[in-house]
């Protein structure tokens, strides 16, 4: 009878582990349906936390830098180059964490800016810059400010999200442990007080960033392991996959609503195209009760005003809201799964950690003497007591 020793047994489950290892990430990148855009080629960009597309229909991309860079954002080709860099003079970048495109009340195209991060929790208030969206060259753009507090103190938060019909801005907090929360502010948030938000349903654990489509139909969330869509900001969550990098931590539909696009901290890092799941193109939000036109808020006098503002492609600026007022809920968060592959992949990997673990423990076994066999075969109790 042949007797397998030790060693050679930890090296087939070390084997084993690194096949289940080899055979989880074959099945997860079959099940991602994504195509690498571009890698971004300006070495300023270190840290892409937040991204958004262009709402004049040239292939434009926006992304800005994490903490540690100033109030600065980039506008970036489908190449990868980027074009122009627009500098929001006199703002400060604390922790920039997400960004968001959209409308604002008189229907020009804007984006905003989330200095949302505080990892410590400990700021008291949070700001979101509003800026014209802008064409051409580098150049300083003016901005409007809009801080913010929680009603139920400071949280970490890095996803921004803005409805572009009823011009609502939603934050989702990041919960290293448990759920996080969506947020929204008031309609017409004040630029000169600080606004209160209100919580408005459970989101993903470590949420990253958000968005919400050009029609204002759907959501996304993204995590550091996947990603989640909804019909509206309050419908059941379903996961979907997208392509891991470094640190994924933003997210943008693209603007035929049929894809998002996701991107990675680090130094030229990619942008993928993933295409959504066949349930979350053409998915509508229930009819809501539609909003009244909100008041455009005045400047903050501290702010340069927002005077020189690029009309947007018509059709945005015509389309009439359809989203209503948000209630905040107390209901549980809702995940739906979405495909097979993904669970799979999980349990792929959780047994692969269990096989490296037990031959790291055989492994110890062996060398301490504590193995209760004999090379002959059979069990002699006291045999695996070392003899000091």
């Amino acid at each position: 009878m042949r007797v397998f020793r030790t060693p050679t047994v930890a090296a087939s489950l070390i084997a084993t582990a690194a096949l289940i290892g080899a055979m989880s990430a074959a099945v997860y990148a079959a099940g991602v349906d994504s195509a690498l855009l571009f890698r971004f080629a300006d070495s300023r960009i270190t840290e892409s936390s937040g991204m958004g597309t262009s709402s004049y229909g040239d292939g434009i991309v926006y992304t800005h830098n994490d903490s540690g860079d100033t109030a600065r954002f980039f506008a970036v080709n489908s190449a990868g180059a980027t074009v122009a860099v627009y500098t929001l003079q006199g703002a400060v970048n604390h922790d920039w964490e997400d960004m968001a495109t959209g409308t604002d009340a008189a229907g020009h195209a804007v984006l905003y800016f989330g200095d949302i991060g505080d990892n410590a929790a400990t700021r008291t208030e949070i700001d979101v810059y509003q800026v014209p969206e802008p064409r051409g060259p580098s150049a300083n753009v003016p901005w409007v400010r809009y801080r913010f507090r929680y009603p139920d103190g400071a949280h970490n938060a890095e996803a921004l999200m803005v409805d572009p019909h009823s011009h609502r801005i939603y934050i989702a907090s990041k919960a290293a442990i448990g759920q996080g929360e969506l947020y929204q502010a008031p309609a017409t948030p004040s630029t000169t007080d600080i606004n209160v938000l209100a919580p408005v349903r459970p989101v993903p654990t470590l949420t990253t960033a958000g968005d919400i489509s050009p029609d204002g139909q759907h959501m996304v969330l993204l995590t550091y392991f996947r990603a989640y869509w909804s019909a509206g900001a309050t419908g059941a969550l379903t996961a979907f996959d997208v392509t891991e990098q470094q640190q994924d931590e933003a997210i943008a539909f693209t603007r035929d609503e049929k894809s998002v696009l996701v991107g990675s901290e680090g130094v030229h890092s990619g942008v993928y195209r993933v295409a959504l799941p066949a349930g979350a193109v053409g998915a509508t939000t229930p009819t809501p009760t539609p909003t009244q036109g909100a008041t455009p808020a005045k400047p903050s006098m501290h702010s340069p005003t927002l005077s020189a503002k690029p009309t947007p492609p018509a059709s945005s600026a015509t389309v009439p809201s359809t989203s209503g007022p948000v209630v905040a809920s107390a209901e549980p968060l809702v995940l739906r799964a979405g495909s097979t592959h993904s669970n799979t992949r999980w349990l792929l990997v959780v047994a692969a950690g269990l096989l490296a673990a037990l031959a790291a423990l055989l492994i110890v076994v062996r060398r301490n003497r504590w193995w209760p066999w004999d090379a002959a075969g059979g069990f002699r109790p006291g045999l695996g007591r070392r003899h000091r």
